[in-house]
């Protein structure tokens, strides 16, 4: 009799396994209530809110300090041509973007030093007016001269965005002497204005 007694209470238990009892009433348990779910919603609302601003500023910040170590390494070689040139690219006391391109790349108009054309989506160089043939460098070194790969200005402008918004500007001024470079981009809700002058000192600020 106990035997069977024990035999019945087990298998009750059994089916009653995923039940709980609530004012007396057995209800079966399928799920998540709607207040967990609320919670759980609320939880990942809070920890999006965190995570989401920290991302933003994240990118927002490796791309800056892209376009810094871009400028200083265009800076880098206007001290080299300056060294060769005793003066910094400039055609009699002006100068554009795009002569700072071509006389950096040593660029004649039509080809490269190395007998190759610009790559494709690298449109602003000039034609240089002093590294070119048949020049010469205070050393006496023949022109043209490469002081930096056109890759490498590609790469700068596309970081920058003057390929696809014309509000992203690069200027750059000298009168031989001294120079100016400004980049002028929008990077996510601000505009960035890095200057560069002589020795690659970078100021920026932002709007």
């Amino acid at each position: 009799m106990e035997k069977r007694v024990f035999e019945l209470v087990n298998k009750r238990a059994v089916e009653n396994k995923t039940k709980f009892h609530t004012g007396g009433e057995a209800m079966e348990r399928k799920g998540f209530t709607l207040i967990e779910l609320m919670i759980v919603i609320a939880i990942i609302i809070i920890l999006a809110a965190i995570a989401i601003p920290n991302y933003l500023r994240m990118t927002e910040r490796a791309k800056v300090s892209a376009i810094e170590s871009d400028m200083k390494a265009i800076g880098t070689a206007l001290e080299a041509y300056n060294t060769d040139w005793t003066a910094y690219p400039n055609n009699n006391g002006t100068a554009t973007w795009g002569l700072c391109e071509g006389e950096l790349l040593g660029f004649d108009g039509n080809k490269l030093p190395d007998g190759s054309s610009l790559p494709n989506g690298l449109t602003s160089p000039t034609a240089a007016n002093l590294n070119k043939a048949p020049n010469k460098t205070v050393t006496g070194e023949n022109a043209p001269i490469s002081y930096i790969k056109p890759e490498a200005l590609l790469a700068f402008e596309t970081k920058v965005g003057t390929t696809t918004n014309t509000n992203n500007k690069i200027e750059y001024t000298s009168d031989g002497g001294t120079y100016i470079l400004t980049v002028t981009t929008k990077i996510g809700s601000k505009t960035y204005t890095f200057t560069m002058t002589p020795g690659g000192q970078i100021t920026v600020s932002s709007t």
